[in-house]
């Protein structure tokens, strides 16, 4: 494998071409929505790379654990903390302390490497917008981490114990990490995106293009022909995606079969003297350049787009995009010069130089972080900031009426989850979903004598009321859905009233909902749907401080397209679709304060004084109905 152990200029232009395109996809160029897919190019690139470098060493008789961290360290650790230094003084300096104080846990887990698990958990059902979460994307560089702890070992006990047979021991967890990424595309999306088992085979076929050095194409044109196929998919990809997709899973096999063709296309180039269209385009030494400055770059850019759609708290204009692409770029730069490069060219003997300041880095960015959540995000930078409502107060107003558990649904009571006063009402409906259908209850309940039917809560967090919907992440949702089932009947309930957090499910289809509402026509239930209430991108209160208070007719655009609505409706049989956003929007631009009161208590939840200014005109509508 000599040929394959030379410098790789292309490699590097492979790298600008998988970091580009994910700088000004989150920087809000359009034209790049499937810009992400940069991530999963990278993936393949780290697996080849790294497994070359541990394969040389077996065969040279040089492999050592300790070696290869040393070498790990000294390549990931400095450009990485001192992206840490910046990002913690830019946060100290902007984020309000509820911010401040993930910004804190989410620096503890990235120090520890952890954080596509800490993301993965945390950016769940009643948490704000990911896009103001400064440190979010180290969560690819966790994924890598993982990968190096595994994979030398790994690789030393095939190649001493199982005489190299690399393609019978990877094979098979390149396909089962492949279909359990496909599989769980579905079932349990945000682990799927964030978990190593779902991400491993996309690191392990570059893994197993190193492994295989006679995988050389002989022929120039075939070499041009597999070179240009590899542009091709990850161009492709990039301009064809939409970020509303599955993904990986399946998606992510055109760019990561992109980049094995591109590295498989330029073996042996160099010294045969011929390079094909791929391996000079991408040889360039400007796009070589951004290949260099690769790592840099992707560590910088994302925590300035964060800051500055915090200051801005708008989708950013052109003229923002430019500013925060040159801001990264000269940040990279300065980084791989002054930073990275002398921390990689300094020839260090003793280990325990590089080892014993590495390890204090992470104590010292653990502990800063652990400070910054433990003390609230240090609110006393901001003493006139409270957040006023809590979603928490309009939640647990009746524990076992807004299941956080949907396993505890058989601690549901009627008698307690009834909203209505009185025994006379002529008919029984349920108010069925997750916490965007509990979040109308304090209304429904504070209007409870205005009611002209008798109202049952029945709501689960993340549950949606799709009798279809599974979920690894929430599994007891269909046993939650399915017992709704056995509460119309055994309560005679006329008519259903659903709702959801229906952008969470947009990206499956809402035609999931058939499976409900067909159910319900077809046993006689009459029914509405509520369809999505206004979200924003960060919790209200902070949009009211950051704006400044006494504006008594604040308003904001939500984070997703107005055309939802229209598409739940399209989807409505014999029932009834009721869309809230009439109530206090213009388009994609909403109130969140009404008369000095906030109309949520996070970045979507009704307060209760929301909930009963938005449930009146819910209930002239449904007066009209029954």
């Amino acid at each position: 494998m000599s040929n394959d152990l030379s410098y790789r200029p292309d490699v590097d232009g492979l790298r600008a071409l998988a970091v580009i395109p994910v700088v000004l996809f989150h920087a809000g160029l359009t034209v790049f929505s499937g810009g992400f897919v940069g991530v999963d190019v990278f993936f393949v690139i780290s697996g080849y790379v790294i497994t070359r470098s541990l394969l040389k060493n077996l065969e040279e008789g040089g492999f050592s654990i300790s070696d290869f961290y040393y070498r790990r360290i000294r390549r990931i650790f400095p450009a990485l903390f001192f992206s840490f230094f910046l990002t913690w003084i830019a946060a100290w300096w902007f984020l309000l302390p509820p911010f401040f104080e993930k910004f804190s846990a989410s620096m503890a887990s990235s120090a520890l490497f952890v954080s596509n698990i800490y993301f993965w958990k945390t950016i769940s059902y009643f948490n704000a917008q990911s896009d103001l979460m400064p440190l979010l994307h180290t969560w690819s560089l966790s994924v890598e981490e993982q990968y190096y702890i595994f994979m030398p070992i790994a690789m030393w006990v095939i190649f001493k114990y199982i005489h190299r047979y690399w393609n019978l021991c990877l094979w098979p967890i390149i396909i089962i990490s492949f279909i359990l990424s496909c599989y769980l595309i579905d079932k349990a999306p945000s682990a799927n995106f964030y978990l190593l088992p779902t991400r491993a085979w996309e690191l392990l076929l570059g893994a197993i293009v190193a492994v295989n050095p006679r995988l050389v194409v002989e022929r120039k044109w075939g070499k041009n022909l597999l070179g240009s196929l590899g542009l091709i998919l990850i161009v492709g990809t990039v301009f064809l995606y939409e970020k509303t997709m599955p993904f990986p899973g399946y998606g992510a096999l055109a760019p990561c079969l992109g980049a094995v063709f591109i590295i498989v296309a330029g073996r042996g180039v160099a010294s045969e003297g011929s390079f094909p269209f791929a391996y000079r385009l991408l040889s360039y030494k400007p796009v070589v350049f951004f290949g260099l400055i690769s790592y840099s770059l992707y560590l910088v850019h994302w925590p300035v787009i964060v800051f500055m759609k915090y200051d801005r708290l708008v989708p950013l204009n052109y003229t923002d995009m430019l500013m925060v692409v040159i801001a990264s770029v000269l940040l990279a730069m300065f980084s791989w010069r002054f930073i990275e490069q002398p921390f990689r060219s300094t020839k260090i003997k003793n280990k325990t130089v590089v080892f014993m300041p590495a390890s204090l880095l992470i104590v010292i960015s653990v502990g800063f972080g652990y400070w910054g959540f433990t003390n609230g995000g240090f609110d006393e930078r901001y003493p006139d900031f409270s957040s006023r409502a809590s979603f928490e107060d309009v939640s647990k107003s009746k524990r076992n009426c807004f299941l956080m558990d949907a396993k505890n649904y058989q601690h549901w009571d009627a008698d307690k989850c009834k909203l209505s006063e009185g025994d006379d009402k002529n008919e029984n409906v349920l108010l069925w979903g997750d916490s965007f259908a509990a979040h109308y209850a304090p209304g429904f309940e504070s209007l409870s004598s205005d009611l002209p039917f008798d109202l049952y809560q029945y709501t689960s967090a993340g549950c949606p009321p799709i009798l279809s919907f599974e979920s690894f992440a929430l599994p007891y949702c269909d046993e939650f859905n399915q017992n709704a089932l056995k509460i119309i009947k055994e309560k005679n309930i006329a008519a259903v009233i659903l709702s959801a957090r229906w952008t969470d499910y947009k990206s499956r289809g809402f035609m999931a909902i058939k499976s409900t509402l067909d159910w319900l026509e077809n046993n006689g239930i009459d029914y509405v749907l509520i369809g999505q209430s206004p979200q924003y991108v960060m919790d209200v209160s902070i949009l009211e401080y950051r704006k400044g208070r006494g504006d008594s007719n604040s308003v904001w655009n939500v984070f997703y397209d107005e055309k939802i609505n229209d598409e739940l409706k399209s989807v409505i049989g014999v029932g009834a679709f009721y869309n809230p956003m009439d109530v206090w929007c213009q388009g994609v631009i909403c109130q969140y304060e009404f008369e000095g009161v906030l109309l949520h208590s996070d970045y979507g939840h009704y307060s209760k004084e929301g909930a009963k200014l938005s449930v009146r005109p819910l209930l002239t509508y449904l007066h009209k109905r029954y």
